[in-house]
């Protein structure tokens, strides 16, 4: 005997970003690739390139554009995915851009606190002696 189907929400409908689709069409990415990053099948972004005019000269609009004005607008795309990614709370990307702005030291990299400290415990008593006569001298 089978299992009835269970009630529950029905997926939500995929709702991409055509202009982030045209803009990274224009720029020579995959279709696989695009449609990976929108979160919709190949055969919906296909559709959508091959039979939507609409669609074809917003990819045309974004070919035409000049290298700096196209850079402009990716560096636009890329700090909303950033802010939407960390808003998200995703983990891989918070951990990515942590290390960037390097807001976090790796376990097997000393801070230049501990490098000091080091380097002080290695001194002799006359060295330290001298170490100490270099602040009072302030």
């Amino acid at each position: 005997m089978t299992a009835a189907p269970r009630a529950g929400k029905a997926a939500a409908p995929c709702r991409p970003d055509w202009r982030l689709a045209a803009r990274l069409l224009a720029n020579g990415e995959p279709l696989a690739t695009v449609a990976t990053t929108l979160g919709c099948s190949r055969s919906q972004l296909s559709r959508k390139r091959n039979h939507d005019p609409l669609f074809q000269d917003l990819i045309e609009e974004f070919r035409q554009m000049e290298p700096a004005e196209r850079m402009a607008h990716l560096r636009q795309v890329v700090h909303r995915a950033i802010d939407l990614a960390v808003a998200n709370e995703n983990v891989r990307v918070v951990l990515w851009l942590a290390d960037r702005l390097k807001l976090v030291t790796p376990p097997n990299e000393r801070t230049p606190g501990e490098e000091l400290r080091e380097m002080l415990n290695g001194l002799s008593p006359e060295e330290l002696l001298e170490f100490e006569s270099l602040r009072e001298s302030d």
